[in-house]
């Protein structure tokens, strides 16, 4: 890693430690109860918490150190979040069979979760817009390169930072939480508890559609 790379990672970590503390209101409360959800294969449905250190997302941690998982605050999220057309590969469509190997997992928050709010911390340590920042995985993993930077840095805070509040890029609701995903990281007190889970294919949102009629409206 060249020096002038290094010096911009710690650039960004003093950023967001000067702005959290210049900012507290930036850390948001998440009520103990809050239900959550989750896509993942079927195949760990027995076993539906898990936070990977290796775990190649945006919000990851560049070192690999520190695990993270996501959850949505709908169930509409987390499947859009889930089921991109493409992932990245040429824009390929979205596989029924691939819903069918999936489960929807509902959780809940087992205590009051300390989370940072990506969009005012990014504006505010960066003065970034975080649609700037934010870009496809098919533009490349650089595109994540700032956001990982900043969760790594809030990372460090200690362990009363339980994660990042974010809004989806793929699936936004003006004035609500359904639109919102929290990415949460490993090594802190219980932080999620499993409720229930059902094979995508038996779900039925809260507009009566299924998840695949869901996906065929955003296209």
């Amino acid at each position: 890693m060249s020096t002038a790379v290094k010096q911009h990672e710690n650039d960004v970590v003093k950023q967001v430690v000067d702005t959290l503390k210049k900012y507290p209101e930036l850390v948001r409360q998440i009520p103990e109860g809050t239900v959550l959800h989750r896509i993942q294969g079927s195949k760990h449905d027995a076993n539906p918490i898990n936070y990977k250190p290796d775990s190649d997302t945006r919000y990851a941690d560049p070192e690999q150190q520190v695990g993270v998982y996501y959850v949505g605050f709908s169930q509409e999220v987390a499947v859009a979040e889930s089921f991109q057309p493409g992932q990245g590969v040429d824009d390929q469509p979205v596989r029924y069979s691939k819903l069918a190997q999936s489960s929807l997992h509902q959780l809940k928050a087992a205590r009051i979760l300390n989370v940072v709010d990506v969009a005012g911390l990014t504006n505010r340590a960066t003065h970034h817009k975080i649609r700037d920042i934010v870009q496809a995985k098919g533009q490349g993993k650089e595109g994540y390169a700032l956001t990982r930077q900043i969760s790594q840095a809030c990372m460090l805070q200690g362990k009363e930072i339980d994660g990042l509040l974010y809004q989806s890029a793929v699936y936004t609701v003006t004035g609500s939480m359904d639109g919102c995903n929290l990415v949460l990281f490993a090594e802190r007190d219980t932080q999620v508890e499993p409720i229930d889970y059902k094979p995508v294919t038996e779900v039925k949102l809260s507009n009566g559609e299924t998840p695949a009629e869901f996906l065929d409206s955003l296209g």
